[in-house]
């Protein structure tokens, strides 16, 4: 190796993210149903409720390399060096000894005809993805693309609202077409096979749903340290976290380029046991407090301590954080049947609790699904339903500088809180080809003017609509349909890169306004992620 090469082989492992022998997988859905069977099956170990997932876990269970690798007729051009980088490689490949190096590229180009505009909105997102590894136990991934896109009118009013794209960033315009680059990247090192370290700036999700009501993949990126243990039947993670609140603008008479976004920050704690071969039960408890300059109060040392509950800590130093728990539990009927639900507490009062009350502090969320592999003997379908729902007033906080949201997005559901969600899937896939069907009825109480009827997560709680007798749907009754069809066919599943057509209807009506949009999208496109536009 040449003297520059080594110098650059450093600088992308000091900027990186993960990939190696141990590497983390990427956490879209269409990448997790290739080995879901696997290690959902009775006999599997792998503790599901968190990811995005190691490489080293899942082998365990599968072959992950054969199944990130997916099959191709081998003839004719994929024969030739063209073919190989086209169909099942990396574009640029460098092995070493004890490295690897992959070079690939990032693109979403498509176009999609919004029929109650009559309109043609274009996505032109273009970047560059490096991933490897340096030995055994330390593997990068880092991305960057640019992106330029038009998107639906109900995606525009989210987007002005909030001035944030769904789940991605804030865009230099929120009119017309919003401009917006996107960074991420981690580093992570494995010590043998009981801990690993992951720094980095990328998204996490709690839970074995479709949705996630304790930590999801819904609100932008963002940097943290995530600290996991395995040991015998038990898997424990540490998170800390690093969110923005952007509800405080700059001063009128401040430049908005010297302006930095509020901070605050979140600790999290994730212990998941397996019991036996089918049951599995995980704890979270999470809090998020403000960095206040003013009382110089920064990362707080209290919550970075790995064993210890949160809620004694948070009074005793007479604090105003906002701290949670939960529950994650997955039951497998057998390997091709499975139960999960959870269960987040955000505040509770037991004497109002048990005369049904509806005091409005009384605050929590749930979720209770069905998943099945291999139903009706069809190898490669699966099926998926679920329902999730959260309280009014759940997730907010005194103010959005506390409130459990990252870049004006929620960190669990998208919706917020005050709703009732029904989540139905089907994914079927055949060889490099996959389908999803899906249908997702919500319905959510909205706010009318000012009045806080517990739907908003950035309100205050300190301002419900009344202390007692509020009930979920209060408010604006508004229903939302979300029915999708999408059929990919993937060009080369090594990073994702795939040609789709989706075809979506969306309903959404309420006593102020409804609409009926259709939409058809064609294009080509690298999916690493997961996006959440169906609200």
């Amino acid at each position: 190796m040449t003297k520059f090469s080594k110098i650059f082989l450093l600088l992308v492992f000091l900027s990186g993210s993960c990939f190696s022998q141990d590497f983390y997988l990427p956490i879209a859905n269409s990448f997790n149903l290739r080995w879901a069977p696997y290690i959902n099956s009775v006999n599997s170990t792998v503790h599901t409720g968190i990811k995005p997932y190691r490489s080293a876990e899942l082998n365990s269970s599968c072959n992950i390399d054969s199944l990130i690798h997916l099959p191709v007729n081998m003839k004719g051009i994929t024969q030739t060096r063209a073919g190989r980088k086209i169909f099942n490689e990396a574009v640029v490949k460098v092995n070493g000894e004890d490295f690897n190096f992959y070079l690939n590229p990032v693109l979403d180009i498509s176009l999609t005809r919004e029929n109650t505009y009559k309109r043609n909105l274009l996505t032109f997102s273009r970047g560059i993805q490096l991933r490897g590894n340096i030995g055994e136990r330390f593997s990068f991934f880092t991305q960057f693309n640019e992106n330029q896109n038009e998107y639906p009118a109900y995606v525009d009013t989210a987007i002005r609202y909030s001035n944030v794209v769904p789940g991605l960033t804030r865009p230099k315009g929120i009119y017309g077409k919003p401009d917006f680059a996107i960074a991420t990247g981690t580093i992570s090192y494995s010590l043998k096979k009981y801990f690993n370290f992951q720094f980095g700036h990328d998204k996490n999700f709690i839970g074995d749903g479709y949705r996630s009501m304790l930590l999801s993949d819904n609100s932008p990126n963002y940097p943290f340290l995530k600290i996991t243990t395995t040991i015998w039947k038990v898997k424990y993670m540490n998170l800390f976290a690093v969110f923005q609140d952007l509800k405080v603008q700059p001063p009128s008479n401040y430049n908005p380029e010297d302006f930095s976004f509020r901070k605050k920050y979140g600790s999290f704690h994730f212990i998941d046991f397996n019991i036996g071969k089918r049951l599995s039960i995980g704890i979270i408890e999470a809090v998020i407090w403000q960095h206040d300059s003013i009382r110089a109060k920064g990362f707080d040392i209290n919550y970075i301590n790995p064993f210890i509950f949160f809620r004694p800590v948070e009074f005793s130093m007479g604090s105003p954080d906002n701290a949670m728990m939960g529950v994650n539990a997955k039951f497998k009927l057998s390997s091709h049947h499975i139960l999960y639900g959870q269960f987040l507490l955000d505040d509770i009062k037991i004497d109002f609790l048990r005369d049904s009350s509806g005091y409005y502090g009384n605050k929590f969320a749930y979720q209770l699904g069905y998943k099945t592999f291999a139903p009706f003997g069809f190898k490669n379908l699966s099926l998926l339903t679920e329902i999730n729902g959260a309280t009014p007033y759940t997730y907010q906080h005194r103010s959005s500088i506390t409130n459990y949201a990252h870049y004006n997005q929620a960190l669990a559901h998208p919706l917020g809180a005050n709703f009732i969600e029904w989540v139905a899937m089907v994914d079927y896939h055949f060889g490099r080809c996959y389908f999803r069907l899906e249908n997702i009825m919500a319905q959510t109480g909205q706010d009318t003017g000012t009045t806080n009827f517990g739907g908003d997560i950035f309100k205050s709680y300190y301002t419900p609509f009344k202390f007692f007798g509020n009930k979920t749907l209060q408010g604006n009754l508004t229903k939302i349909n979300n029915l999708g069809m999408t059929f990919s066919y993937f060009i080369n599943p090594s990073y994702g890169l795939n040609i789709f057509v989706n075809m979506k209807y969306r309903k959404f009506e309420n006593n102020k306004q409804s609409a009926n949009d259709m939409f058809i999208s064609f294009g080509i496109k690298t999916e690493l992620y997961n996006s959440y536009f169906d609200f």
